[in-house]
């Protein structure tokens, strides 16, 4: 089965307006037969869109690809996929479709968000952010949840955001990039300035893939301090890495298309709306401003922030067990994930092989 790489052009779609949702429109046989089985009765993601095959030893196949990379060119483990993250050629070119055909000028993003006010803590759902100092607000999928992150924060997806504990970014045999840890900043906000974007690998080990997408981790590493997602420390009193920009807004809202086809992750409860509604808003939006992100002081929490995160690891919403099936649109219950090279998507639409589930 050819690779399906992922670049500029987002898959077709009617015209969005308010009350689109987009159908999967996936026959179920889907692609079950890539793991030697003759009908898809026991995998849980059947009608999923093709990728290749993960060759994870003890029948770690499909959903069930290893998030441990052991080095070596064969898929072996899967990863996040670097065009999820804000500003990609791909998430850009994803911007401007919705923008045609819903007339909403929007940035788009993925990360961690959590709520206990939802079944699936916020997994799958999208939410639109106001941010402090933006020109525009994000739409940004939480395709990841997490105990340390709450309803009034979101975690985006940027680059060199931060590798956090479970880095499988650089530093290690098998790390999606080239190089040690060093360059890539704090392990909590990453770099800290834009001239540090520079130090970055510019590619993955698998540089084909994010060359040919017209991306680089660098140029991406600028964008997000150009618009401003990000706070740096220098000259100011608790240092590098302590600052994040302040949430002024958070509203549950429909998932665009053009961001479900880059994640392949689909709620089936979505909003009616892509804007923000009282009725989807968390305890404490809209904040007028009164409410500051405070970082900076340990003892603050991070209620009201934007933080920041890049650790090129599985996320939880590729986790089968952490998605409930009912919740979830046919051959999109599971977020399809990314080979080495950050761009190849895996298949993921059983999670065994040979039926031996």
């Amino acid at each position: 089965m050819a690779p399906v790489i992922l670049f500029l052009t987002i898959l077709a779609s009617p015209a969005l307006g308010e009350d689109f949702l987009a159908p999967s429109n996936r026959s179920l046989a889907g692609g079950c037969r890539s793991y030697g089985c003759s009908s898809c009765a026991r995998c849980f993601n059947p009608g999923a869109r093709p990728g290749v095959m993960c060759k994870t030893g003890g029948g770690g196949v499909g959903y069930h690809c290893s998030a441990e990379p052991k080095g070596g060119n064969d898929v072996s483990a899967t990863f996040a996929c670097m065009d999820w993250t804000f500003g990609s050629n791909a998430m850009r070119s994803a911007e401007a479709s919705f923008r045609a055909q819903a007339g909403q000028d929007v940035y788009f993003g993925v990360g961690t968000y959590g709520t206990s006010d939802d079944k699936q803590r916020g997994l799958g759902a999208c939410y639109r952010l106001k941010v402090d100092g933006m020109d525009k607000d994000i739409i940004a999928q939480s395709i990841n949840t997490g105990w340390d992150v709450h309803g009034n924060q979101f975690d985006l997806q940027i680059a060199a955001g931060g590798t956090g504990a479970f880095n499988n970014c650089a530093g290690r045999e098998g790390s999606m990039f080239p190089g040690g840890q060093s360059a890539w900043g704090c392990t909590y906000g990453g770099v800290d300035s834009y001239e540090a974007c520079r130090a970055l690998p510019k590619s993955p080990r698998q540089s084909h893939a994010m060359r040919q997408a017209g991306d680089s981790l660098v140029s991406l590493c600028e964008y997000s301090w150009k618009k401003k997602v990000r706070v740096s420390g220098a000259g100011r009193p608790a240092g590098a890495c302590k600052y994040n920009p302040t949430l002024l807004d958070v509203s549950r809202v429909r998932c665009p298309e053009q961001l479900v086809a880059l994640t392949q992750l689909q709620r089936n409860d979505e909003p009616h709306s892509f804007t923000a509604t009282a009725k989807a808003r968390p305890a404490g939006f809209p904040n007028s401003g009164d409410k500051k992100c405070r970082s900076e002081d340990p003892s603050a929490g991070l209620g009201y922030c934007l933080t920041r995160m890049m650790d090129c690891r599985k996320p939880s919403g590729a986790f089968k067990d952490n998605v409930q099936w009912d919740l979830m649109v046919a051959g999109r219950r599971v977020l399809q994930t990314c080979t080495s090279d950050g761009y190849t998507r895996i298949d993921v639409s059983c999670g065994c092989s040979g039926c031996m589930c």
